[in-house]
């Protein structure tokens, strides 16, 4: 499916006119801040457009113009891309001495350990285990810690195709019940019957983030 190409979308029994063009105005807005959070959580999806979420307020509310998907909102200034190229360059030093420090340590260990007598041979092995534990403790923590990026880089694969009729379904769904300014379970539940009503083919479980996306970003342009 071409990317500029609207999916069919069922309905809900109370959208009209004034949802299609305030969604209209907001899709493309929407679209591109879609496609940044892409960026933002892979290098392998997405395109980086320079929108942040001031941008995309603004440009469904109609005071931005929101330009084509291959522009971005704003060019990146000689300065933020040094700066950017320097903090790469930090990082990457900095992890180069914590594994220089870590092996000259185990390096340092050792010696002491072939060095001295039996008594201080195990003294030394024994430090050596301690700090291999506190390393499988860190290396876990690690392990956890990219499972969890790697969950938020899926969800921030998905095509703007998969997602935008749950977006926009939440979208419309704030203007029609523009005096509900909570997202408690029963306003939930409301959502959640007319979603399960239009047969999308995708349950609720499965889109109620991106029907919630839709609501929340409709809510800060409406309060803008």
């Amino acid at each position: 499916m071409d990317e500029n190409t609207v999916p069919s979308t069922t309905n809900p029994n109370w959208w009209n006119d004034k949802h299609n063009s305030a969604w209209d105005r907001a899709r493309e807005a929407l679209h591109r801040d879609w496609e940044q959070t892409k960026s933002d959580f892979s290098s392998k999806g997405g395109v980086d457009l320079n929108q942040n979420v001031g941008d995309t307020v603004k440009q469904m509310a109609g005071a931005a113009v929101v330009p084509p998907l291959t522009v971005k909102t704003r060019p990146d200034t000689p300065e933020e891309a040094a700066n950017r190229i320097a903090k790469d360059l930090q990082e990457q030093h900095k992890t180069l001495e914590k594994v220089s420090e870590a092996r000259t340590k185990m390096a340092v260990e050792q010696v002491k350990a072939d060095g001295k007598v039996a008594q201080e041979r195990q003294d030394s092995l024994d430090k050596i285990a301690k700090e291999q534990q506190k390393l499988g403790a860190i290396a876990k923590d690690a392990s956890e810690t990219i499972a969890k990026q790697q969950e938020k880089v899926a969800e921030a694969r998905r095509d703007w195709s998969q997602v935008e009729s749950a977006v926009r379904y939440g979208y419309g769904a704030q203007m029609q019940f523009p005096n509900t300014t909570d997202w408690d379970s029963s306003f939930e539940s409301r959502l959640r019957n007319g979603w399960n009503d239009l047969k999308s083919g995708s349950t609720w479980e499965q889109s109620r983030s991106d029907v919630r996306h839709g609501w929340d970003s409709a809510r800060r342009t409406n309060h803008s």
